[in-house]
């Protein structure tokens, strides 16, 4: 934590809650604690996000392959039995295909979305824990 934000901090303290702390005090190092374990949860967070993504485009792209090979069997299929309607069934499957595709790619992102969240709301709980018991343990100085 840099000097500056370490002295707004200790000003914001002090203006709020009357006490004055100095930059060695037990209390900040709580908060460096904090902010380091939520810079830590944040990288960890971007890496998950950068793999996910990763397995989400190789998805994608078996999904591609699979299409085309799909669309490609359909339509040696359909030249074989007949003639007729050929564009009108090949674009009725394709538009099926991608539909299909654009579902499954949608479940993945909300499942991500979901499991982003929840990891939110985890970190802003164990701020809140760590809130707290600076709380208390300055709550337990004072009264000495």
């Amino acid at each position: 934590m840099n000097n500056d934000k370490l002295n707004a901090l200790i000003k914001r303290i002090a203006s709020e809650h009357g006490i004055v702390l100095t930059k060695d005090d037990p209390i900040l190092m709580m908060h460096t604690l904090n902010e380091v374990l939520l810079e830590q949860n944040e990288k960890a967070h971007a890496e998950l996000l950068h793999k996910y993504e990763a397995i989400l485009q190789e998805s994608f792209n078996q999904w591609q392959t699979y299409a085309s090979k799909k669309a490609n069997a359909l339509i040696n299929a359909h030249r074989n039995n007949s003639g007729r309607n050929h564009d009108q069934v090949t674009d009725q499957h394709m538009q099926l295909i991608s539909e299909k595709i654009r579902i499954a790619i949608n479940h993945e992102i909300r499942e991500l979305t979901r499991i982003s969240r929840q990891a939110a709301i985890m970190n802003l709980l164990a701020a809140v824990l760590v809130l707290i018991s600076i709380v208390i343990v300055s709550f337990t100085l004072l009264q000495l």
